[in-house]
Order: structure tokens, then sequence, then C-alpha cells
């Protein structure tokens, strides 16, 4: 104020009110402190919170809890009370912190795909948002989360509140305006220090699969080969455990390899404490001990948490027991977390009408058979073809008699991009063939619904829709390559059937409308 005041000719009052205002600007910055989620409110800007607390040297044990999920694949949507699988979720982590302040909030990975619609509409946006809204500790990777691309699986490693662990996944950048804001937020190896006790994590992600569900060695995207994957797991974990298990206390391995693979890893290598597994869908309701390594799995799609309990001797440093519980996450049994809660619907919004607004009815029960039908005629009215074959394999869940929003559809025909960055393993393909290879394909595909010319030329060609698996497997499924050009991927199935169901309605006919004498068409010759 003085340098002002040398240089600026200012009469008193003015000079007063300048005061004034410099010191308002001067407290109100002090007071003033931004609260960020995931630090508790008062916490001074620029100074890290602990997320638990400090070491009581006068204890001779420690509880430690593990709040774990994995596999919630989008799991997100409100019910009609407004209630979340990911916010009853954060919600029970809170419980239980409340009860244990030395608990860790852990997720095996997997969060993308086969879940909110708002996710495809996003292409991804909404689950990263979700995800960073949980406000892990500790997380690692699943095939899954591959699914949208290199940037948006750069932009969900970058997590505000989570270590994002993934050992066997590296990114050599090599050219530096490839992703010029931020590089993967994944580490290999990290140490929590809670309470007493020193807690080593590391993460192992699974092989990709292609269309046909088969895993293979990589790269995950082939057009970026600087992204790069070891699956020499026993190996890879071999030598972080020689590298970091002097150096901790407890050493835990958060994985998206399945339980088979756990299992194997937890023979043939010493030093793990504990295996918070994913991948596999698979839950244990009692912890597999495999030597000295405790391995727990927990469901998927936010149907079930599992919660780990460890009380480790601090003087003898070893653990001295362990409690594992499997929790049913159930609308009224759980408390809703209200940040939580606050924060999915703020990311849903935009998708309100999307997920609630009904687009047909069907009139009767529909099975997988008829659904597979269904998409047939869409895919043959809507893209102007000439004949489709639907799989029933790929329903994943049928009808009752009632309306049915687009989520309703989504979650019938659910996208699975395989490999990484592609159409969903169920999307449907065009080709053009000649009559007797259309002929053929439907005498072979026994468990797909066929949509097309009852009598076929075989001599004619036809533009068909198949889907993604036999389209690019054609030797596989029919022994021999029977179209003339080179498949196009055309759209997901979902998106056709909505499209269908759209006209439908508008006509004033349901979804199942004009399928009862068409169960399934079988080619006839003339």
């Amino acid at each position: 104020m003085r340098f002002i005041s040398s240089f600026i000719p200012l009469t008193d009052r003015y000079q007063f009110l300048i005061h004034v205002f410099f010191w308002v600007w001067m407290i109100t910055g002090i007071i003033v402190v931004p609260v960020y989620a995931g630090v508790p409110a008062g916490a001074k800007a620029g100074r890290a919170v602990p997320k638990w607390p400090s070491c009581d040297g006068h204890c001779a044990t420690q509880n430690i809890s593990f709040v774990h999920v994995s596999d919630l694949h989008a799991q997100y949507n409100p019910d009609q009370n407004g209630s979340t699988p990911v916010g009853r979720i954060r919600g029970y982590y809170e419980q239980v912190k409340k009860e244990n302040p030395f608990t860790l909030f852990t997720n095996a990975g997997d969060d993308y795909e086969k879940g909110s619609i708002a996710e495809e509409l996003s292409e991804g946006k909404t689950t990263r948002e979700v995800v960073h809204a949980m406000r892990y500790d500790v997380r690692t990777l699943g095939n899954h989360d591959f699914a949208w691309g290199i940037e948006e699986l750069l932009k969900f490693s970058n997590d505000p509140s989570a270590v994002v662990i993934a050992s066997n996944v590296k990114l050599n950048p090599g050219d530096k305006h490839l992703f010029p804001d931020k590089g993967h937020g994944w580490t290999d190896f990290s140490v929590l220090t809670v309470g007493c006790v020193r807690i080593g994590f590391f993460g192992l992600v699974t092989k990709p699969l292609r269309e046909n569900d088969q895993p293979y060695d990589g790269p995950y995207y082939s057009e970026h080969p600087e992204l790069q994957s070891d699956f020499n797991f026993i190996e890879l974990a071999k030598d972080l455990i020689a590298r970091h298990r002097a150096k901790v206390d407890i050493l835990v391995l958060v994985s998206h390899l399945g339980l088979e693979e756990d299992t194997i890893l937890a023979e043939r290598t010493s030093g793990i404490d504990l295996i918070l597994g994913g991948h596999t869908h698979s839950t244990t309701k009692t912890p597999l001990r495999v030597k000295d390594t405790t391995i727990v799995h927990v469901g998927s799609y936010g149907e079930t948490i599992g919660r780990m309990d460890m009380e480790y001797d601090i003087l003898n440093k070893c653990i001295k027991e362990t409690h594992f519980n499997l929790i049913a996450n159930r609308p009224g049994e759980i408390p809703d977390d209200p940040y939580t809660e606050d924060r999915v619907a703020a990311i849903l919004s935009p998708y309100q009408r999307e997920l609630g607004e009904t687009v047909t009815r069907v009139t009767q029960d529909q099975k997988k058979g008829d659904m597979a039908l269904i998409a047939a005629r869409a895919a043959v009215e809507t893209l102007k073809i000439d004949a489709a074959i639907v799989s029933e394999q790929m329903v994943w869940q049928e009808w009752p008699q009632s309306k049915l929003t687009r989520q309703d559809i989504l979650d019938a025909f659910r996208v699975e991009r395989q490999p990484a960055a592609s159409p969903g393993h169920s999307s449907l393909y065009l080709i053009d063939v000649q009559g007797r290879d259309l002929a053929h394909a439907v005498s072979v595909l026994k468990d797909s619904a066929y949509w097309g010319p009852s009598r076929i030329n075989p001599k004619a060609f036809y533009t068909i829709a198949v889907q993604k698996v036999p389209a690019l497997n054609q030797k596989e499924y029919f022994g021999r390559t029977i179209s003339c050009s080179e498949p196009k991927p055309c759209t997901e199935v979902w998106e056709t059937v909505v499209s269908f169901a759209r006209a439908q309605n508008f006509a004033g006919f349901s979804l199942n409308h004009g399928l009862a004498a068409n169960i399934r068409l079988y080619a006839r010759f003339p």
C-alpha cells in the first residue's frame, strides 16, 4: 500500500477506501479455503490431509479393514427411490470407517461396459466421473477399462483420490505430442502408511480378449504399440516381491486376473499376504488360503461388497487374525452416501430422458429366441438390407410383458468392445454373399434367429447383417469364407433395436407385432 500511495496522488478518502479493500481481500483470502472431494472440510489449501490416524506407539496391535469391490460394470443408475449401487457401496465404506478408522477402500477393475446407457451416450465419460466420485484409496485396471480407447484410459487412470496400480502395464509415449495434457496415472507399486502399518500394493491386469472371448498377448491397442503389457505374471510378481517385501509390513495384490490365475500365482510365489481379486465375477464366501496368501473375490455388478478385517501384531510384525464378510448390496439395508449420490445425480442429469423414456412395449413375455428375431428384423428394416442373422446367445436377459426403455433394450443387448476400442463383439457387420452361402449360414448358425427371404435364389447376391464373431471368423463358423467383400462394421444391436422400436411405436405397433408366425424362418430353395 505504501508503494501505491507514493506513486499515485490520492485523496485521503480514496487512500482509506483502498486500505479497506486491501484488508478485506487479505482476510477473505485467508478464510475462504476450497474444499475438494475426498478432503475433509476445514483442511487448508496446499496441506495434505492424512486419510488415516497417525501411529499410536502405545498399541501392541492394530486392526485394518479393507472394503473391496470389483467388476461394477457401470452399475450406477438410480432406482425409483434415487438409491444407486455405488452410493450404497460408498455408504458401506463410510460405515466401516466409522467403526475402524484404519479402513481402506479398494477396487479390482472393470468399471466400464454392460451397464448404464449414459456410458454409451457419453462414450465412457460418465463411468469415469462416477469412479472418481467414489474416492477409492487403491484400485487397478480391468480389461473392460480399455474399452473406449487410450485417451479415455489415461483420463480414467488420473484419479484425484485413488492410487491406481497396474504393475504390468507401461506407457512409452515416444512422440511427446501424442498425449499433450497428461500421461498415464497408474504406477507399478505404492506404499500407504495406515497408522503404524506400512501396506504395499501392486496390481496386475489380465490379457485382452478377442471378439470370440479368447485372450491374446496384446497389445491392447494395435494402433498404440507404445502401450505395452507384460503378461508373465508370476515372474513379474516375484520381482516386485523381491524388491519391496522387506520395506512393508503387509503386501497386497489388487488383481484383475481371475480366481484361477490368482490361485496359481499364490501357489508359485511367496510373500503376498492378501489378494483382493476380480475379473471372473467369482465370489468367495470363505476366503481361499493358498500357502501364506489369503484370496478373496467379491462378485460383480455391485451386488455384493467384501469386507476383510486384519489384526496386525505391531510388535512381532505379523498378521494375528483375519475375518471376512460378504455383504449383500440391497437398498434399505445399506446407507447411501449423500455426497456420492449427489455426484452421480449430477453426472447423469444430461441423460435423464434417455434413462427413463419409454420407447416401445412388448405385449407378451419375450424369450431369447423371440428377442433375437426382433433384432434380426430390426436390422433388415432399419439398415435396408436383405437379411440378418442374430444369435440367441448374445441376448443377456429376457423381457417380460411391459413397456421398455432404451436402458431395457441395452440391458438385453449389452456391449463388450473386444478387442478394446473396437465395435462390440455382438455388433452387426455387413457382408455380401451369394444365395447358396446365405442358406449355408442359416443352416450352420442353429442357435440364431434369421429374418429374410424364405425362398433364396442360390445364384443371387444378398447384403446381410451378421454379428461380429462369425463375420470375422468365417472359416471357423462356416468352414469357408462366404462373403464376397470385406466385412464392414455397421452398428450395435441395441441401437438397431431402438431405431426399429421407435418406428413401430410411431406406427402404433408393439415391438413384437408381426412376429407370432415367424419364430424362425429357414431358407427354402425353389
